[in-house]
């Protein structure tokens, strides 16, 4: 726990820097890393919120790589938390984005993903 502590205020000094310099770019990839951590400690929310303003700035910024990372994750979180939709069709714009990135490992896992994702859609639905 005080590992993660540490890394908290790492990265919120950062992302303090980050606003303050305006470098959206940077201010996006501390928010997916903050959003990464709140999820390791159970923080699913906050952890959301952090994603979908991450994937927002990689959006606007035209950065490829970084929107399909935090679309991965923002996908699954937007999955398990009930919108199913919206969490597939996250994921399935990111393995395209890889795909298209020329990213084969990363397109291969986020299409095993998607695959679990829509099985469970399909078993519950």
């Amino acid at each position: 726990m005080e590992q993660s502590s540490e890394l908290r205020a790492e990265y919120e000094k950062k992302l303090k820097e980050c606003e303050e310099s305006g470098d959206s770019k940077g201010k996006a990839a501390i928010l997916y890393e903050l959003a990464k951590l709140e999820i390791s400690e159970g923080n699913q929310e906050q952890a959301l919120l952090m994603l979908m303003e991450a994937y927002s700035r990689f959006q606007k910024l035209g950065e490829s790589k970084g929107h399909c990372f935090a679309g991965e994750l923002l996908g699954q979180l937007l999955f398990v938390s009930g919108n199913r939709e919206d969490g597939l069709a996250v994921v399935r714009e990111s393995f395209r984005g890889f795909t298209e990135m020329g990213m084969p490992e990363e397109a291969e896992k986020t299409g095993q993903l998607l695959a679990v994702m829509e099985e469970h859609a399909a078993a519950d639905g």
